[in-house]
């Protein structure tokens, strides 16, 4: 490490107004960078990598040595952009697994993508994305959730779990208990 930054962040630590604003200045390229390679939601870094900056101006006292600066900083980038991640989960997953719009747009993808597992002479289009709909929402909570982010949250199981806070395993048995289900339901009807 340099004496120009050792300096600068001595000066920040002791709460020199210039060196805070400096040492924000000069990893403020840095921060956004790394905000924008971890956020799931791209539309968050500007606001993420203004909640690091405050951070680090705010918590700059605490650290240890100017040699452990950047992988301090680091720290708490990943921390910041991890939280807002699964917040945004979070959202999503009650947004997906309770408001029926959503569900709705949801199916209407899921129609988009599965038209050819009905018969095209039973229904029209318009008549069977209602029917999945109606059929989707009657899926126990376990299985439509998960089943909803993992194909129209683009969520991964491990995604999946760590927001419905729930084991791996539990999301896999979750999933193909809930498509075998609506395959049944749907195969039943017809």
């Amino acid at each position: 490490m340099n004496v120009g930054l050792t300096q600068l962040i001595l000066g920040a630590k002791a709460g020199v107004a210039s060196d805070l604003e400096a040492l924000a200045l000069r990893f403020q390229k840095m921060i956004f960078v790394n905000c924008s390679l971890r956020l799931d939601d791209g539309t968050q870094v500007e606001d993420v990598a203004q909640e690091v900056t405050e951070q680090l101006l705010s918590d700059i006292s605490q650290l240890r040595s100017p040699e452990a600066f950047t992988s301090w900083l680091e720290q708490i980038i990943v921390r910041t952009c991890s939280r807002n991640n699964k917040r945004n989960r979070n959202r999503k997953a009650l947004e997906v697994g309770y408001d029926s719009e959503s569900s709705a747009r949801i199916v209407n993808r899921l129609m988009e993508q599965d038209v050819s597992n009905l018969p095209e002479d039973s229904f029209d289009q318009s008549q069977a994305r209602e029917h999945l709909l109606i059929t989707l929402q009657q899926l126990p909570q376990a299985q439509r959730v998960p089943l909803i982010l993992h194909y129209f949250g683009a969520m991964s199981y491990k995604q999946i779990a760590e927001t419905l806070n729930i084991k791996i395993g539990t999301v896999s048995s979750n999933i193909s208990k809930g498509k075998r289900n609506l395959n049944r339901r749907l195969i039943d009807e017809q």
